[in-house]
């Protein structure tokens, strides 16, 4: 059965909240931030790749598709916005903005001294984007806005965890800098969790069931977005995941979960509940707030 645009809206609460009232035009501080945070993300994302060339560690290349998927929620506003794109066929290392282009010869040069120069550039950039994105969430009235923002900061908050741990192992330095407590940042094997059947009950009382596919997009917390909704033809079943529209969560009675680095939970069946972080005309995403062995 096909994809039916409407109901996969409403079942996953893509209820469109594009921002303020129509007509309603950026101001210019909104745009100048958009324009800043396309690029600024974009210089992580080529600093640490250029990083992970020098250094072959798995901590700059797992964040660097994480910016890059940071850097697509931008453009995403952008378009929706009609904002040209500064970063339109640039290549890597090459910036519209003069500052992240000095920034980014700078920081690759210093990366490249050593695994903790790298490392603590890697601090540098986080620490710099979080402070650029709570400015950035202060100056803006639109809701599609701040949420994105507000997504990225969760992601900012935990590269920033990735980076300084990892500072920490290699230097010796378990005390200093600004970990942050109860941090812990795994690699799954699957970057994609399927669910063959969400059972959703509509306004109307009607049930819809559908097959959904979320993309992992962090790894701590775990947050995931919804790649794909389609209506299926099955049966409601109790057996079924199920959508709560009045709490905005997603229920997993079976989850079967795997990963490289936690051999405990390899094959192990849990129930996981998945909170609604986002619903707006950017994107669906969803954060795991349980995960319990059966």
């Amino acid at each position: 059965m096909q994809t039916n645009p409407l109901i996969s809206s409403l079942a996953l609460a893509l209820l469109l909240v594009t921002g303020c009232a129509t007509g309603q035009a950026l101001t210019p501080d909104e745009r100048n931030d958009l324009l800043l945070m396309r690029e600024e993300e974009k210089l992580a994302r080529d600093v640490y790749l250029a990083l992970d060339e020098t250094w072959h560690a798995t901590v700059f290349s797992s964040i660097a598709e994480s910016e890059q998927r940071h850097m697509d929620a931008v453009l995403n506003l952008l378009n929706f916005f009609g904002i040209p794109d500064p970063a339109a066929g640039n290549a890597a290392g090459v910036f519209s903005n003069s500052e992240l282009q000095e920034l980014y010869h700078l920081a690759v040069d210093y990366g490249g001294q050593s695994l903790v120069a790298a490392l603590e550039v890697g601090v540098y950039i986080e620490q710099t984007d979080i402070e650029d994105l709570q400015n950035a969430i202060a100056r803006t009235s639109w809701n599609n806005i701040a949420r994105v923002y507000s997504n990225l900061l969760r992601g900012s908050t935990n590269h920033l965890a990735a980076f300084t741990n990892n500072l920490d192992a290699v230097s010796g330095n378990q005390n200093g800098g600004a970990a942050l407590p109860g941090t812990a940042v795994y690699e799954p094997i699957s970057q994609t969790l399927y669910v063959p059947a969400i059972d959703i009950t509509l306004p109307d009382d009607s049930v819809v069931v559908l097959d959904a596919l979320l993309r992992l997009v962090e790894t701590f917390p775990q947050a995931l977005e919804l790649v794909n909704a389609s209506e299926t033809s099955k049966l409601p079943s109790v057996d079924h995941a199920s959508f709560s529209f009045d709490t905005g969560t997603l229920t997993l009675p079976d989850l079967v979960v795997g990963a490289n680095h936690l051999d405990p939970i390899d094959d192990t069946h849990y129930t996981a509940t998945l909170q609604l972080l986002e619903a707006d005309g950017v994107g669906v995403a969803f954060v795991v707030t349980s995960l319990v062995a059966k």
